[in-house]
C-alpha cells in the first residue's frame, strides 16, 4: 500500500523522502516495508522486507532482505541482504553480505565480508517472516 493510504501512519514514515513504496501497518502498529527506495528521514522500529535504502538514519528494527547504499545504522537487527556502503553503530548482524562501511560497534555473528561487490546478488531469496 502507498505511504499516504496508510491509515494511522508514524510520522517518521510520513517525514520520509521514498519513491514507489509498498508498505503495510500491521495489528500492532508496525511498519512493514515490502518493497521501494528509501531515500532520507528516519526509520524508527518496524521490519524491512525488501527494496533499496539509500540515506538516512535507521533506529531499531528488523532488516530481512534488500540492499543498502549508504545511511547510519543506530541499532535493529540484519538477517540479510547486501550493505554497500554508509556507517553502522551497533546492533547485530546475523546474515548477509557486507562489502564497504565503516563498522564502529555491534555484534556479528554470521556473514560474507567482502570489498568486492562484483558477485551476483541474489535478491530473490525468501525468508521465514516472524509474523
Amino acid at each position: 500500500m502507498k505511504i499516504e493510504d496508510l491509515k494511522n501512519a508514524p510520522q517518521w514514515l510520513l517525514d520520509a523522502d521514498t519513491k514507489n513504496a509498498d508498505v503495510d501497518i500491521i495489528n500492532t502498529g508496525e511498519v512493514i516495508w515490502h518493497s521501494g527506495e528509501w531515500h532520507s528521514g528516519e526509520w524508527r522500529d518496524g521490519i524491512w522486507l525488501g527494496g533499496s535504502w539509500h540515506g538516512g538514519d535507521w533506529h531499531n528494527g528488523q532488516w530481512y532482505l534488500g540492499t543498502w547504499y549508504g545511511g547510519t545504522w543506530h541499532g535493529g537487527n540484519w538477517y540479510n541482504g547486501l550493505w554497500v556502503n554508509g556507517t553502522w553503530y551497533g546492533g547485530n548482524w546475523v546474515g548477509g553480505d557486507w562489502y564497504n562501511g565503516l563498522w564502529v560497534n555491534g555484534s556479528w555473528y554470521d556473514s560474507t565480508w567482502d570489498p568486492t561487490p562484483d558477485a551476483p546478488i541474489d535478491e530473490d531469496v525468501i525468508l521465514p517472516l516472524p509474523f
